[in-house]
């Protein structure tokens, strides 16, 4: 038999917790990595989104105002200008 009628069928995928990398947060103090926003309330953000297979790790989270946030998601500031600053990032901490 085959189904062709799924209205009923509905089976979410589950969601995995998030988990905010507060190492990450602490040392940003809430500012904002892309444009350097001072004491300002930040976002975390997935440079690989958790539904592409993206992991709550520092690698894949930036601390973002609320301006660069809705920038990165309206397509305005690229992933990869969002992944050299990790990269940076990672520098500097050493």
């Amino acid at each position: 038999m085959i189904v062709t009628d799924l209205s009923n069928s509905f089976n979410p995928v589950p969601k995995n917790e998030r988990k905010k990398d507060k190492k990450l947060i602490n040392k940003k103090k809430h500012n904002c990595e892309y444009c350097g926003k001072k004491n300002c309330y930040t976002n975390t953000h997935h440079i690989k989104s958790k539904g592409s297979g993206g992991d709550d790790i520092e690698d894949n989270l930036i601390e973002l105002c609320s301006n660069c946030h809705r920038k990165v998601h309206d397509g305005l500031i690229s992933k990869q200008e969002l992944i050299k600053i990790v990269k940076r990032r990672k520098i500097k901490w050493k």
